[in-house]
């Protein structure tokens, strides 16, 4: 197998780094044709502004746009679909990736708001998600590009290329998702569009407590790659975060998307040595940070491990932590003789769909989802019932709790920075 070439380009220019890496692949005009239509998908799920690096940056964005408008293609198109409950234009409006993308020449695109559907089959699919609608003009666009920026995430422990092509799906596919194993529904995604080349915001990238309450690092880089697997590989490398720690690389390797292994990647440009910096992942510290619970997690993914080590820490911040004191929490596929064993069932929780079986039986409270939803095993913690589904006040409640844990993360950075 031949290898994978990843660009590094270091500055503080996006314009110049974009070019660079570029270059570094052979030259925009090698990688866009004449009279193309290309299709750019950045990070926009939520909507924040862009000093929080929730949202790939404005100026990164622009920065692509004007060097891909150097091939002279027919179009430029700015595509998304934000996450669940959020407003895609609003999302653009509030990150600043509209104004900028408008003001380079490039139309913006609702992905939600796409009526010329196709349906596409996934051939043997590794989750439950068998077909997928995807818009019309994304199929048909001669090129699509992806625009990820790298941050710290609860339940993936980063995201970066891989995670953000989940953002080409309609919202009924989205939550499906999150109801199966996740890293398995987006390599099926892949497998039937590819994006053909990644180009990763690394200019500020987020540590901590991501993917929404995020602490940005200036790390002034870009780094692009065709192969998605072998760039976030790299930004793993990049950012001190071992590839071991992640689970939806095994998934994409089963799906041979590309390659993660070092020996199988060239790095052109800067060296990962030349860039190096560590960033922060708490969500992979271990369990030994709560002595107050105790948690059972073989044959747990890294998913559900970062998403718990979420929960415990936004327990704190809500003032819920010593109140859930003595809580045993399952997590990963578990025979009954793995279970907790004369323990109250009222003081057990479930996370997770490989406990699944057990949900109705007396054994305790469960969060659903492969990995469930952000908020979903706080809540199981605080209201001690099953938490299944993308309830109506999902987001007014995340609201609520939005004030307290933003002021528990500034008070942990500027711990950390002591």
């Amino acid at each position: 197998m031949a290898k994978s070439i990843v660009a590094i380009a270091k500055g503080d220019d996006p314009e110049k780094m974009v070019a660079e890496v570029f270059s570094l692949l052979g030259g925009v005009e090698n990688l866009v044709r004449p009279r193309s239509t290309v299709v750019l998908k950045p990070n926009a799920g939520h909507p924040a502004a862009p000093e929080t690096s929730v949202n790939t940056s404005p100026a990164f964005v622009s920065a692509v746009i004007k060097e891909v408008k150097k091939a002279k293609p027919k179009e430029v198109i700015v595509a998304e679909a934000a996450a669940i409950g959020c407003d895609t234009l609003h999302v653009f409006e509030v990150s600043g990736i509209g104004a900028a993308a408008e003001a380079a020449g490039a139309r913006l695109v609702d992905i939600k708001r796409e009526k010329d559907l196709i349906n596409i089959p996934i051939r043997d699919a590794r989750s439950d998600i068998k077909k997928v609608k995807l818009p019309r003009f994304l199929l048909e666009a001669e090129h699509l590009f992806n625009l990820p920026i790298f941050k710290s995430h609860a339940s993936m422990v980063f995201t970066c290329a891989l995670k953000n092509m989940k953002g080409v799906v309609q919202d009924v596919t989205h939550q499906q998702m999150h109801m199966t194993d996740l890293a398995a529904a987006m390599m099926d995604v892949w497998s039937v569009i590819r994006a053909d080349l990644n180009i990763a915001d690394l200019i500020r990238p987020a540590e901590g407590y991501g993917p929404h309450t995020t602490i940005p690092v200036d790390f002034g880089c870009v780094v692009a790659s065709k192969d998605p697997v072998a760039l976030d590989a790299t930004a793993c490398r990049m950012v001190g975060l071992g590839i071991d720690n992640v689970q939806y690389f095994t998934a994409a390797a089963e799906r041979n998307l590309g390659n993660f292994r070092e020996e199988d990647i060239e790095v052109v440009g800067r060296s990962i040595e030349e860039v190096h910096r560590d960033l922060w992942f708490p969500y992979i510290a271990g369990f030994d940070t709560w002595p107050e619970y105790t948690f059972y997690t073989s044959g747990a993914c890294s998913s559900c491990e970062s998403l718990v080590a979420f929960t415990m820490e936004k327990l704190k911040a809500l003032g819920q932590y010593e109140k859930n004191a003595g809580c045993h929490v399952v997590v990963g596929p578990k025979r009954d003789d793995e279970m907790p064993q004369g323990v109250d069932p009222n003081n057990v929780i479930l996370i997770g769909d490989c406990l699944k079986r057990f949900r109705g039986k007396g054994v305790g409270h469960w969060a659903a989802g492969c990995p469930p939803l952000e908020p979903h095993p706080l809540w199981v913690f605080i209201d001690r019932e099953d938490h299944y589904e993308m309830e109506p006040y999902f987001r007014a409640r995340m609201a609520e709790d939005e004030g307290p844990w933003r002021a528990w993360i500034e008070k942990m950075r500027t711990e950390r920075e002591k």
